[in-house]
């Protein structure tokens, strides 16, 4: 029988779509070299901003480059340390449809930004630290605020979308949850649980985690369509990459294909099987070894056989999150609270079978900590 969590921290009992998210988050805010980088950002933000101090080294600059680089080695750790050591930009974007579109539906019309709010607070009512920029000229106002400059900010971006047809607005208003989430000065830290955590920053992890495993799906709509799917791609019919070459030009078809081709090699893991099979047999053989394939990591090891064990199983999680430390009395307290079913005499002799069983588990969690975020992150050169 599959076991049941019990501690109320247990990321194992959230619904599939948030439990391996919530997974990467508890296991990254107890590394020990990610603390250290949080730590570093934290330092750098105290220190005193003298413009002609060259041993400073710009420390504004350095942080900007830590969340960069950071993003780059560990998706998920560089959305942490932005929402971590905050500086948020918050965006409103008013849409519509461009004036003299073609509406029936035979070309595609993308929505035009006709204003733009940007503030680094968010209240959009604070004059102070918030600006407008509308459409003008033949600019939408997108383009108008690139022009005037954009906010040097680290992150979080907060951005919001609203428009006169409802259709258009976003579902949720992640201004209003910032301002909820941080009344009267709540923090968002290291020691924050996931279920604790801003509603923003968990849709974020959710949606990194959404193009690592292709089963989950996007936390407003429920769907995949914007995230890689199964399908088979024509990609490769009716194009000459050499004949493209040859004309030395780019045209909108090149150019299109050079997006596609950059998208499938992001994302995607292509294979080819040739248009000569015959018979049901063969289909079978090379099913049998596309499975084998699907079911290698790049690093040589394989996919772990059921989903609860992607990042620890209920068990491992429970005794992790129970005992705290793995010696011989928080492991059993641990097991007294997975176990509560059990009575004095029956806990005592299942006990003595279990406790090597609960120090692989606290261990095998303790594994996980340290592998989330193995290495160092190369400083920045300035």
């Amino acid at each position: 029988m599959a076991h049941a969590p019990q501690h109320p921290h247990n990321p194992s009992s959230l619904d599939e779509n948030e439990q391996t998210p919530a997974k990467v988050w508890e296991l990254l805010r107890r590394n020990d070299w990610f603390k250290k980088v949080v730590a570093r950002l934290e330092g750098l933000d105290k220190r005193p901003r003298v413009a002609d101090d060259a041993l400073q080294r710009r420390p504004r600059e350095i942080g900007l480059a830590m969340v960069r680089r950071l993003g780059e080695f560990h998706s998920f750790a560089g959305v942490a340390l932005q929402w971590l050591v905050p500086e948020p930009l918050f965006e409103i974007h008013h849409v519509a449809i461009p004036a003299n579109v073609d509406l029936t539906g035979k070309a595609f019309a993308p929505l035009e930004t006709v204003k733009l709010q940007e503030g680094i607070t968010p209240d959009p009512a604070d004059e102070k630290h918030w600006r407008t920029f509308e459409a003008h000229a033949g600019q939408d106002a997108q383009s108008v605020a690139n022009c005037n400059g954009r906010p040097w900010r680290r992150g979080p971006h907060i951005h919001f979308q609203t428009s006169d047809d409802p259709r258009f607005c976003s579902k949720v208003d992640p201004l209003k949850e910032w301002r909820d989430y941080f009344a009267d000065g709540r923090k968002f830290n290291l020691e924050t649980p996931w279920r604790d955590a801003p509603p923003q920053f968990k849709r974020e992890f959710c949606f990194l985690w959404r193009y690592l495993d292709s089963r989950t799906t996007n936390p407003i709509t429920g769907t995949r369509i914007d995230a890689p799917r199964e399908h088979e791609t024509n990609f490769f019919q009716g194009w000459s990459l050499l004949s493209a070459i040859g004309r030395n030009t780019i045209e909108q078809e090149g150019l299109a294909r050079a997006f596609t081709f950059a998208d499938l090699a992001q994302h995607y893991r292509v294979f080819a099987f040739p248009n000569s099979i015959r018979t049901r047999m063969e289909a079978r053989r090379m099913a049998d070894w596309l499975n084998e394939q699907l079911c290698r990591l790049p690093d040589g090891g394989e996919l772990p056989a059921h989903e609860p064990e992607i990042y620890g199983t209920p068990i491992q999680w429970d005794v992790f999150l129970f005992a705290g430390t793995c010696d011989d009395s928080s492991l059993l307290n641990a097991y007294r609270q997975a176990k509560p079913q059990l009575n004095g005499t029956d806990r005592v002799r299942k006990w003595r079978k279990e406790r090597l069983n609960y120090v692989e588990h606290f261990r095998a969690i303790e594994h996980q900590v340290t592998g989330i975020f193995p290495v160092k992150i190369p400083r920045p050169k300035f």
